[in-house]
């Protein structure tokens, strides 16, 4: 998930937010994932921007929880894992064999949800393991019979389940250990944190995700200092801004290499 930074965008309404789904005013930029032995980007983050009419580019701070409260959030997932997976498909079809994250809402996760992203990847044709669905743990997630039953859904469909944001209070080791997950990011307030408390959860996070066979992702890589602290803790990827913000399609294309 990116660092946050809204902008002014005071009186936005849901009325506006529902006609700008309808009119694809929602678009992804993409926030690509270092492979740490390869050197190479190997999965690209969808993010949500709003191209209003008037307001010009609008940042997800100012209206994510606008769609959560009026439950729009659905529609707009929907709109963006579309969107995103078109792009992957197109470059699989040219041979740039890369990987899309998508943020998915707690609120989303239920069998039909699963069911509906399933059939959009596979209707795509897209490859096993092309698309990862993102989610941050929530208290209410591991107590729902529901949501832990599409999680195991989309793994089993193909679809790679990303638990975000580790250790910034949300995520815990004991919900970590509960869950199941193909890959796991820690959050940007441990790379910044220089504790040794800090190393010690994130190596109690890398060996239960070592135990599940899972990939290891550094959020907030900001420095040289920052990839290095990565390594050191056993990180397989690494994503933030010492390689890239979250930027246009095009913009990453060059980027990419055949596999």
């Amino acid at each position: 998930m990116e660092r946050g930074a809204s902008n002014a965008t005071a009186g936005l309404e849901v009325g506006e937010l529902r006609r700008a789904v309808t009119r694809g005013e929602l678009v992804a930029y993409y926030q690509p994932e270092y492979d740490l032995t390869t050197g190479r980007p190997v999965v690209l983050e969808a993010l949500c921007r709003w191209v209003h009419p008037d307001r010009g580019l609008i940042l997800p701070d100012s209206f994510i929880p606008i769609a959560e409260r009026s439950g729009l959030i659905a529609d707009l997932g929907r709109a963006i894992l579309e969107q995103s997976g078109r792009r992957a498909a197109e470059w699989h079809q040219r041979g740039l064999r890369v990987g899309i994250a998508v943020n998915i809402s707690p609120s989303q996760l239920t069998p039909a949800f699963a069911e509906a992203v399933l059939e959009i990847v596979h209707g795509l044709g897209l490859p096993r393991w092309t698309v990862t669905a993102e989610i941050t743990e929530t208290p209410a997630l591991l107590e729902s019979c529901d949501e832990y039953r599409a999680l195991a859904a989309l793994i089993d469909g193909g679809v790679g389940i990303s638990i975000d944001d580790f250790g910034a209070g949300t995520t815990s080791v004991e919900g970590l250990r509960r869950m199941p997950f193909t890959e796991v990011k820690i959050d940007r307030s441990l790379m910044r944190d220089r504790r040794a408390e800090a190393d010690d959860l994130v190596a109690e996070c890398v060996e239960i995700a070592r135990a599940q066979s899972a990939i290891v992702v550094a959020e907030g890589v900001e420095t040289a200092d920052d990839l290095e602290r990565a390594r050191r803790w056993g990180c397989d990827r690494a994503q933030g801004y010492y390689f890239s913000p979250a930027v246009a399609a095009e913009e990453l294309e060059p980027l990419l290499q055949p596999a």
